[in-house]
């Protein structure tokens, strides 16, 4: 089974199932009975770009000069550039949420790392293109962005295909691919849409990953931009950016669209004691780049345009439907405001507040929630210690000036509760003590663990730690993680047992020793480690898949499915968990059931190599060669290089009458594994189903010297 880890932020969490929200009920009945929408006459078409943990001084258009960025600022020279742009939540799943819906993370569900993935009432933006007839398709560049967690719906096309080796070597979060990768998957798929599809109004969204961290940009980025690598991704995304964007003139599809592109969230580089984002909310990492390129004939004098005015990322998906001229139900949810207004010279008649939000200090370290709210001179930061920043004196927010200004102050924390009892939709914005269902409880207990109890968050969050009094503690977690990433396992563990006697609640600490411990195949202590962890916080399923994982690798099969079907009932779309219960039902020899699970791991992510793999092993050794061959031939197209691989492959080419490409097939398995006795007996045989008896001969000799008693077993095929 693939690894998991908690890693650096963004790099997260299979989510948990989110159940019975009234909010999600509502909204199905509201959009349920809908008809499909006539199409407009007048629709543009609209790209959406977000080039993940972009911060909006690093772009040459927002004035930065350690970065060259030609081909955003191109964009922006030719549109509207928005220079006081906010995200309201600092962490790419739920910024991403906000910005397709509209909506705030208290109203969707979608607040941090360890959130579930999107109930399905919350509509979407590509669900209201597709009303309209508009053609969708999405291209995301990390497994944070994978479709079962939710974004995916409206889109016909969604490509969240990423190397399957990466599955075998890194958390699942951590997967991701280049920008190149990606764009050349976006080109490929422009070229293919059929002739006269270009009179059709399109929607689609980019989605470039390079900049988040480890920071590590291909050459010449890489020496180009030597002792400031973040601003070397930055400026390789450009160099992407600037590939689609000379192929979408060439096409003429640049001055037929609308263009937008923004960043879901920014990165602080060591401002108030924070690297890279999520902790924190102060403008490092909210500001961002939002810039918007209108069609050719609808610009008017935007050209060059620079609004200062505040604005949320939340005001996008309200803009582009206005943009695309479009009238439809999605409207009623929105939280924000259309942008048109700011891009045709004019100002809005209000201009809200943006508030901003960060939990993940709460639901991951059981510390004090961070909210905030943001008008066109203060940011107001709701916390146990609470601070009030003068913007426009003080840019880099380092002075706290709350003192002076408490009115200021008092005033923004009204505001903040109007606007957190306006949006709060309270099935979705709750956050109850999790706890594993009864029957999962006694099944787990009848294995000999015991029942779990998750401590309470404290109702008075003032009580609760103030997250800026234990930065140091977050600083050494993650130093521990780059520890364990180095392979410096014993300081890791060294670092991470230096904290528990102080936080001795702080569920990643055990999660992070088991992880550790499994990396080194110590089976008992990491088991032993997660299943602490899992005490502290029963539904962590980064915890229950590694529990998963690692009883398998004890051999214990039945503790191994317990933990995957726990993992499966709190997220029915969990594919690593069907496939994890597919290899252990494979241990046991049950064939039809290892074959029910990688094919619903396939159902939900059709491209997952390893289950492709699986799933054709499993048929060949039931004898059904014809169906193995297509899920086979599929892992070795997606690149799967596995002698296991071709040895079965070679098989199924070898039973359904196809000897030639069965050699081929073996001599792969062999190349990739010298000694593999079974792919050298298989391709003997395969050689004399082909009728050369010679090398046929030769491989069985081959095999003889390897293992005497194979060769006396098999030697009367060969006289």
């Amino acid at each position: 089974m693939p690894a998991t880890s908690l890693l650096k932020k963004g790099t997260r969490l299979p989510r948990q199932l989110f159940l019975g929200l009234l909010g999600a009920t509502l909204l199905k009945l509201a959009y349920g009975g809908l008809p499909r929408p006539a199409p407009q006459t007048k629709a543009n078409s609209v790209i959406l770009i977000t080039v993940d943990t972009l911060r909006a001084d690093h772009v040459g258009c927002y004035g930065a000069r350690t970065v060259k960025t030609p081909a955003m600022d191109a964009l922006a020279a030719q549109g509207t550039r928005f220079d006081n742009a906010l995200t309201c939540v600092p962490i790419t799943v739920p910024s991403h949420a906000a910005i397709l819906s509209g909506t705030y993370p208290m109203w969707n569900g979608m607040r941090d790392f360890t959130s579930p993935p999107l109930q399905p009432g919350v509509g979407l933006l590509a669900e209201a293109f597709e009303r309209h007839g508009y053609t969708t398709a999405a291209f995301v560049s990390a497994f944070v962005l994978d479709s079962s967690w939710g974004l995916s719906r409206g889109f016909q096309t969604y490509d969240d295909q990423f190397d399957p080796h990466q599955f075998e070597t890194r958390n699942p979060g951590n997967v991701q691919r280049r920008a190149k990768e990606t764009v050349d998957h976006l080109l490929a798929w422009f070229k293919s849409q059929e002739p006269g599809s270009a009179t059709k109004p399109y929607f689609v969204w980019l989605h470039l990953y390079d900049p988040h961290s480890p920071y590590d940009p291909p050459e010449p980025f890489h020496a180009r931009y030597k002792g400031h690598l973040y601003d070397g991704e930055i400026a390789y995304v450009d160099s992407q950016l600037g590939r689609l964007f000379d192929y979408l003139r060439q096409t003429g599809t640049y001055d037929r669209s609308a263009i937008i592109l923004m960043s879901d969230h920014g990165e602080s580089l060591g401002e108030h004691g924070e690297d890279e984002h999520g902790f924190f909310i102060y403008r490092s990492t909210l500001r961002v780049p939002i810039i918007v390129k209108l069609p050719r004939g609808e610009a008017g004098d935007q050209a060059g345009r620079v609004v200062k005015g505040p604005v949320s990322t939340v005001d996008v998906a309200p803009t582009l439907l206005e943009l695309a001229h479009l009238q439809d139900p999605l409207s009623r949810q929105f939280q924000g405001i259309s942008l048109a207004a700011w891009l045709q010279g004019k100002t809005p008649a209000t201009i809200p507040p943006i508030y901003a939000e960060s939990y993940y200090s709460r639901d991951s370290f059981g510390w004090s929630p961070l909210r905030s709210i943001t008008n066109a001179r203060y940011e107001f930061i709701q916390a146990p210690h609470p601070e009030l920043y003068d913007n426009v004196v003080d840019p880099a927010q380092k002075h706290n000036v709350i003192e002076q200004h408490g009115a200021d102050a008092a005033a923004l924390r009204d505001q903040l509760q109007v606007v957190e009892r306006r949006f709060m939709n309270e099935a979705a914005g709750a956050n109850p003590a999790p706890s594993i269902s009864p029957d999962a409880a006694a099944k787990l207990r009848s294995l000999g663990y015991v029942a779990y109890s998750a401590p309470a968050i404290a109702g008075d969050e003032s009580a609760l730690p103030d997250p800026k009094d234990r930065v140091q503690v977050f600083r050494s977690i993650l130093r521990a993680e780059d520890l364990a990433a180095a392979g410096e396992i014993s300081r890791s563990d060294a670092l991470l047992n230096s904290l528990r006697p102080s936080e001795p609640n702080l569920y990643l600490i055990p999660f992070m020793l088991g992880e550790n411990a499994a990396k080194e195949h110590r089976w008992p202590d990491a088991e032993k480690n997660l299943v602490a962890c899992v005490k502290l916080n029963p539904t962590f399923d980064q915890a229950i898949m590694a529990l998963g994982r690692v009883t398998y690798a004890e051999g214990k099969l039945e503790p191994a499915r317990a933990w995957l079907e726990l993992a499966l009932s709190q997220n029915p779309h969990n594919f690593l968990a069907h496939h994890g219960l597919g290899l252990v039902a494979q241990a046991e020899q049950h064939v039809e059931e290892a074959q029910r699970e990688f094919e619903a791991a396939l159902k939900e992510k059709p491209d997952y190599a390893p289950a492709l793999q699986a799933l054709g092993v499993t048929l060949v050794e039931a004898r059904r060669y014809s169906d193995a061959l297509p899920r086979l031939e599929s892992a070795e197209s997606q690149g799967v290089d596995d002698a296991v691989l071709f040895n079965y492959l070679g098989t199924a080419y070898l039973n359904t009458n196809q000897p030639q490409k069965a050699i081929v097939s073996y001599r792969k398995a062999l190349a990739l594994k010298g000694d593999y006795k079974v792919a050298r007996l298989n391709l003997a045989f395969a050689y004399l189903k082909a009728g050369n008896h010679q090398d046929g001969l030769r491989e069985f000799h081959s095999l003889c010297a390897q293992d005497h008693a194979m060769c006396q077993q098999y030697e009367k095929y060969f006289q």
